[in-house]
């Protein structure tokens, strides 16, 4: 009769654990998101994190502490991007103003583009067809232009809370992973509990490799358009490179948006189209031919099918951040189901 009931408080205790730990997730993530700027600075706390604890574990083998480790790659680490910060913020200063004092023409460029689409294919068709595509285009980039440079300054105020967020959880996240993890599994039911361990496991290593290479990628495309464009001397080879090493982030449609501004500004231009295609068209062989199957590919397996599905859910749901998160949000949900799937095969045998 005793074991019994010491059986009965025991499958009280396993529930209770359970319906604690999925509380404390279902409270973590109505926090990440509903909380302004929560997901974005946790997101970045993530990525600061599996950037760093190679270099962290590599000093802990060394014998170095895990606190003091922690604090030396973290000073080093912001060190080296306030040196970065410091180069290259004249340059892309200058090139941001000029841009700016060329935007009317740029703007009028693009309008006129449009406008002579519309009428050679009005032309191919051999009928007057009422597209206008051109003034809507324009509508949008001025709208676009006016939010982008006088929004701009509030912008960098309120991401003050995410850049000044992010590096706080990441530190943490680097210095306490262990314990954190470890109160998280005491939560964990005895019956799940291997299945937990191990789904923490993986997805933090596959996190890990992917944020890494995805991060390598963005920058090797990035200094490859940036050195090109500075060969054949095209203006704004600083902005471009920026804006083209972050949309590559963007699974398939990243590397073609970044690529559009410095095509219309060649056209505009009149000179240079066939060498910045080149340059853009070099940069994307290099990342699929050597970095995607070298680096990427064998780290996510995910069907095409699932990556485009998975892409135009993010964006619905969360935009450019969605985006951004919907290959490794897509790659954990498959990781967990195959897991779960073989703990309830196995557990029935």
């Amino acid at each position: 009769m005793n074991i019994l009931i010491q059986q009965q408080r025991l499958k009280k205790i396993e529930r209770l654990k359970l319906v604690l730990f999925l509380s404390i997730i279902a409270v973590g993530l109505l926090i990440l998101l509903k909380v302004d700027n929560m997901l974005l600075s946790f997101l970045l706390a993530f990525v600061l994190k599996y950037t760093l604890a190679p270099l962290i574990n590599y000093s802990e083998r060394k014998g170095v502490s895990k606190s003091h480790a922690t604090l030396l790659v973290f000073t080093l680490f912001f060190s080296l991007i306030g040196i970065l910060i410091y180069w290259a913020l004249p340059y892309i200063s200058v090139q941001f103003k000029a841009f700016h004092a060329e935007l009317p023409r740029y703007i009028e460029g693009t309008r006129s583009l449009i406008f002579d689409i519309e009428s050679r294919v009005e032309e191919i068709i051999n009928t007057s067809v009422e597209f206008n595509l051109s003034a809507q285009a324009e509508s949008l980039m001025v709208s676009w232009t006016r939010s982008l440079f006088e929004d701009l300054p509030n912008f960098l105020s309120k991401s003050l809370t995410t850049i000044l967020l992010a590096p706080f959880f990441a530190y943490f996240l680097l210095k306490d992973s262990h314990s954190i993890s470890k109160k998280l599994l005491d939560l964990v039911p005895n019956s799940f509990f291997e299945l937990a361990l191990s789904l923490q496991y993986q997805i933090s290593e596959q996190m890990g490799q992917f944020i890494r290479a995805r991060l390598l990628e963005a920058v090797i495309v990035g200094m490859i358009v940036w050195a090109g464009l500075s060969i054949i001397g095209f203006p704004y080879s600083h902005l471009l490179a920026l804006f083209a090493a972050l949309t590559n982030l963007i699974p398939y449609i990243g590397p073609i948006i970044g690529a559009i501004p410095a095509i219309i500004i060649a056209m505009i231009n009149g000179a240079g189209l066939l060498a910045v295609v080149g340059v853009y068209a070099f940069a994307q062989l290099i990342d699929i031919i050597f970095i995607i199957p070298l680096v990427v590919a064998k780290i996510v397996n995910l069907h095409p099918i699932t990556v485009v599905v998975s892409i135009i859910i993010g964006a619905q749901l969360l935009g450019i951040v969605g985006m951004l998160v919907s290959i490794p949000a897509a790659s954990m949900i498959k990781v967990t189901a195959q897991n779960v799937y073989h703990h309830l095969i196995n557990f029935r045998a």
